[in-house]
């Protein structure tokens, strides 16, 4: 089982701004897909090592942090931005403030608290393109079908995912909304692609859950949950149990 670790990475909010507008991803007087830009960030500081999943939060006017899972740890990833990040890079966050610590190996049995924000969405069939889980639902049953539960069709999404490394116990739908979410369009690696936007749902789901597959649960930290997680969405926090 390889090591994990989980970090916390501070931002500077005046030089994350003045990186995003050189990049051509926010107006100077504008907001921001505060997911996209760490993404853009972390990209541009760490290369095919930046952490994911990862979670930013940005509470009471404080500066915006990040919490990432990671096989490398907080040391390794200053010394890369030490080494190689342009200045402008450099300025969002020195490698000195970043924090972590290895993530312990959860056995089988043990009882957690969770909480995980997330974009549950799905493809249509007839078209292909990524939707919100529950209009999809909506769209598959038809208008004559019983009322449809948003919390119930998000928690059966999580309840999914969790297996077989997890069992969920319980499960609250504790915020949604739908976002504006900025992505390139096209292959990656290609210069300049066009900026697109979409509207996607922006979940926070919290409960109680079981490991039952060690190894499998710890994967599961390292991989995150559901689609976009090198957005901000996925990365399942733990606490001990209440």
């Amino acid at each position: 089982m390889n090591e994990l670790f989980i970090l916390e990475i501070p931002l500077d909010p005046a030089a994350l701004t003045r990186f995003l507008y050189a990049q051509g991803l926010i107006h100077p007087y504008g907001d921001a897909d505060i997911g996209y830009g760490a993404h853009a960030w972390l990209k541009a500081a760490f290369g095919r090592n930046a952490p994911k999943p990862f979670r930013v939060f940005v509470k009471n006017g404080r500066p915006p942090r990040v919490l990432a899972y990671s096989a490398y740890s907080a040391e390794a990833l200053g010394e890369c931005l030490s080494n190689f990040a342009d200045p402008g890079v450099y300025a969002v966050c020195h490698p000195e403030l970043m924090a972590g610590r290895t993530m312990p190996v959860l056995q089988a049995g043990r009882r957690l608290d969770f909480e995980v924000l997330c974009c549950p969405i799905a493809r249509k069939s007839r078209t292909g393109r990524e939707k919100d889980l529950f209009l999809v639902k909506g769209d598959h049953d038809g208008p004559g079908s019983a009322r449809l539960d948003r919390a119930e069709i998000y928690g059966g999404w999580l309840r999914d995912r969790l297996i077989p490394a997890a069992q969920v116990l319980d499960v609250r739908l504790e915020g949604f909304r739908l976002v504006r979410q900025t992505r390139r369009a096209g292959p990656g690696g290609r210069p300049n692609r066009k900026k697109v936007y979409l509207t996607r749902p922006h979940v926070l789901l919290r409960g109680k859950c079981a490991v039952q597959d060690s190894e499998g649960f710890m994967n599961l930290l390292a991989k995150g949950v559901g689609r976009h997680r090198a957005f901000g969405y996925g990365m399942l926090l733990l606490r001990p149990p209440s």
